[in-house]
């Protein structure tokens, strides 16, 4: 079964398969949970927002071009598509909109790319190691009329994925617009190249460790949730890390520390990796293998398939779609 993310040129849009995903922006919906309350006084800013056809980072770069703010200013918890509609937090010590002229200066700024929905204050702002959970609406549209019978099997081939979960990869978004990211980083890993930018030097190295993680979960699909001897688990989760600096890997003689040595020899992820991650700062983390939805619910609107659940931070929707429309499709030959 092949649940690696595909391209927009994939079979999925030339072969015109029973379900079609993402055909328009409001057929994807994401909307940020944070894990915390806001308790409405502090020195952080925080501002819910809708945006549509542009990504999280393109609302981070108007907002630092048009006020002349450095990226480090502004606080998000995680990136969203740029082919949805999504609603989440930015945030903003009360220092940085001093400067520039108050809140209304900046919510005036970021209203001409996005629609604003709340403001409130909070003691910190939202950071990409908060726990967020996201919450997905999709649709995913018909391409024909389906018998009742097709649209049961239909309805249980998506339950079925929701209870048992998908594995954990990294989406393509993760990987840029040409998902070169990480050739990139490999390349400043390798010290072929170069850049000054901290802050992109540092996007494109995690970038190459989620392509790292991937290459391994690839190999390591077979097993799927079967545990395997030495194995890190955390919250009661499988996990294999997403290298840098400081990262726990497993102990010694263990078949997982076997598997991953071999792993890390394969990919040269040594001491002169390491060294790069520790001094861009880039910390290793135990990442999950598994996924297991929340919130799940799946009905219809005449033969479109109308599905809502929920994913942990750091997980990504387009994984478990792509999972789906697969599964689906081997309804045209029943």
């Amino acid at each position: 079964m092949t649940i690696i993310p595909m391209t927009k040129s994939s079979n999925y849009e030339e072969a015109k398969p029973l379900f079609l995903f993402k055909q328009k922006s409001y057929d994807f919906i994401v909307e940020e949970r944070l894990p915390f309350e806001l308790d409405w006084t502090g020195d952080a800013f925080f501002v819910y927002f809708e945006k549509q056809n542009m990504t999280t980072m393109g609302i981070i770069n108007f907002l630092c071009n048009e006020l002349h703010i450095s990226r480090l200013t502004l606080w998000v918890a995680g990136l969203k598509d740029k082919d949805a509609i999504t609603r989440q937090w930015i945030s903003i010590y009360q220092s940085a909109l001093k400067k520039m002229g108050g809140e209304e200066v900046f919510l005036n700024t970021l209203s001409r790319v996005a629609k604003i929905i709340e403001t409130t204050y909070h003691i910190k702002p939202v950071q990409m190691t908060d726990n967020i959970t996201n919450h997905f609406s999709i649709r995913l549209r018909a391409t024909q009329a389906l018998g009742e019978q097709t649209k049961i099997r239909a309805q249980k081939i998506v339950e079925k994925l929701f209870e048992e979960g998908f594995p954990n990869f990294f989406g393509t978004q993760r990987f840029g617009i040409n998902g070169k990211n990480w050739e990139i980083g490999k390349a400043i890993v390798e010290k072929k190249t170069s850049i000054k930018d901290n802050f992109e030097a540092r996007f494109k190295l995690q970038a190459y460790a989620s392509w790292l993680f991937n290459q391994y979960l690839k190999e390591r699909l077979p097993l799927g949730r079967m545990m395997i001897e030495g194995e890190i688990i955390k919250d009661g989760q499988i996990t294999w890390p997403v290298f840098g600096d400081d990262v726990a890997i497993a102990k010694p003689t263990t078949k997982a520390w076997v598997i991953q040595k071999k792993f890390m020899e394969k990919y040269k992820i040594n001491s002169e990796f390491f060294a790069c991650y520790k001094k861009n700062k880039i910390f290793g983390i135990p990442r999950p293998i598994w996924v297991m939805p929340s919130e799940t619910r799946v009905r219809y609107q005449n033969d479109d398939l109308l599905i809502e659940f929920s994913l942990p931070s750091g997980s990504y929707a387009s994984i478990l779609i792509y999972q789906m429309l697969e599964e689906l499709e081997r309804l045209r030959n029943k």
